[in-house]
């Protein structure tokens, strides 16, 4: 114990100080060198486990994103589950989306859409038996169209939007694979 004390000797003036201070550093210290280990291997470009479920997973939610920059409502529409459901983020029904509205809603959006770039970091995903819920970091630009009025002229010029955020999916196992059931 002495040897493990020896090198704070100079700032320390009691043993009570020294085994205090011994502790604060292990408990410092003890999650950097746990979060250090990897369980096993990854995905690449992810600290996602390299399993099947999660394999076939984030294919789902690439078809999904591949998608959505090719601006292709059919092909999205594709990754979702019959029971799909969003509430949109709020408790107004109003922007609710239910699965057999969901094609009609996408074609309606990607009609707006000029240009999308739309990239997704995938951080972690939680799967419990047939279900899995996955945190990405979402990176989106869009141009949108210019809205015009009835004669064809620019009515409301073409805009530039973009999106940062965290996002949440959940999937739900079908088959032999995963669809969208929320975040689309």
């Amino acid at each position: 114990m002495k040897r493990l004390l020896r090198p704070f000797a100079r700032i320390v003036t009691t043993p009570a100080l020294a085994l205090s201070l011994l502790g604060a550093v292990t408990v410092s210290v003890a999650p950097m060198a746990l979060t250090a280990c990897k369980n096993g291997p990854t995905i690449p470009g992810t600290e996602i486990p390299d399993t099947e479920d999660n394999r076939e997973i984030l294919q789902t939610l690439e078809r999904f994103r591949t998608a959505f920059v090719r601006q292709d409502a059919a092909t999205i529409l594709s990754t979702a589950h019959e029971s799909y459901y969003d509430e949109g983020g709020t408790d107004d029904p109003y922007d609710d989306i239910v699965y057999e509205e969901l094609g009609r809603t996408l074609k309606k959006r990607m009609n707006q859409i000029e240009s999308v770039r739309f990239t997704m970091e995938y951080l972690q995903i939680f799967v419990n038996r047939d279900r899995a819920t996955v945190d990405v970091w979402m990176d989106a630009s869009f141009r949108m169209k210019p809205i015009l009025d009835e004669e064809g002229n620019e009515r409301i010029q073409a805009r530039f939007a973009r999106q940062q955020d965290y996002a949440r999916f959940e999937l739900i196992r079908d088959g032999e694979g995963w669809l969208i059931t929320k975040g689309i």
